[in-house]
């Protein structure tokens, strides 16, 4: 049965991904999420989306790198909820913190395909169902690190600096189609990468923000409430990170 209104989240088993995907089921909204490998957390939080707001969720694993994965998510979301997508949230990522002349190149093009390629390959199987209708909200996860450099974050930030570009360009070329494309840079939030971090030193990153401390994740819900309902935000990229980018 074909869905009158619903939005695709990507790496969204756990942390902000999964928050976002909450935020949308709030608002009523089906859902699909995608999720890397452990399908039995991915059925947990399909399972808490479905019971809590009583809407219609899917998963469907996918290494978003994959032009031929992203293919095959298409025609699921297709053949599942039919063609009334109206949000895409493009949040699956992968993470590393290596010196250049230590890193290995194919750890650099697995950063870059993943974060940006797979950003890329997102947007462009599914904005023409949103072409189609006149109407599409994209929101696309960046990072404070997307946009001021960090030691030891060449591959991860120029990752993140290109969803930059790659959101304001998207945002002029679907602004005529009533399309916005936005983005959000978040900092640390308490996740499990944040939990799992040697605590001295989220503490001195926590130490050189204004706000000193790490952000809820339900502090997310608000952004991504606001990019889903404004109608003339575009091209945006919002800084959820206590100030980490300001200093």
């Amino acid at each position: 049965m074909n869905s009158e209104k619903y939005g695709i989240v990507t790496g969204a088993s756990r942390g902000l991904g999964k928050q976002m995907a909450i935020e949308l089921a709030r608002e009523g909204y089906d859902v699909i999420f995608t999720y890397n490998s452990n399908v039995s957390l991915a059925e947990g939080v399909k399972k808490d989306l479905s019971e809590r707001f009583g809407v219609r969720v899917e998963i469907f694993p996918l290494q978003v790198e994959s032009a031929k994965g992203v293919q095959e998510l298409y025609q699921f979301a297709v053949s599942t909820f039919g063609e009334n997508l109206h949000v895409l949230i493009n949040n699956a990522g992968i993470y590393q913190n290596v010196n250049l002349v230590d890193m290995d190149p194919k750890d650099f093009d697995a950063v870059i395909d993943t974060n940006l390629k797979g950003t890329f390959y997102m947007c462009h199987y599914f904005t023409p169902l949103m072409i189609k209708q006149h109407y599409g909200r994209i929101i696309n996860v960046s990072s404070a690190v997307g946009l001021r450099g960090m030691p030891g974050c060449t591959a991860y930030a120029a990752s993140k600096f290109g969803i930059r570009g790659l959101t304001q360009s998207l945002a002029c070329e679907l602004g005529p189609h009533n399309i916005t494309v936005n983005a959000i840079a978040p900092g640390s939030h308490k996740t499990d990468m944040y939990y799992s971090a040697p605590p001295e030193v989220m503490e001195a990153r926590l130490k050189s923000t204004p706000l000193q401390r790490a952000g809820d994740l339900e502090e997310m819900d608000l952004l991504v409430r606001y990019f889903i309902s404004s109608n003339f935000t575009t091209g945006q990229i919002i800084s959820d990170n206590g100030g980490t980018t300001m200093v």
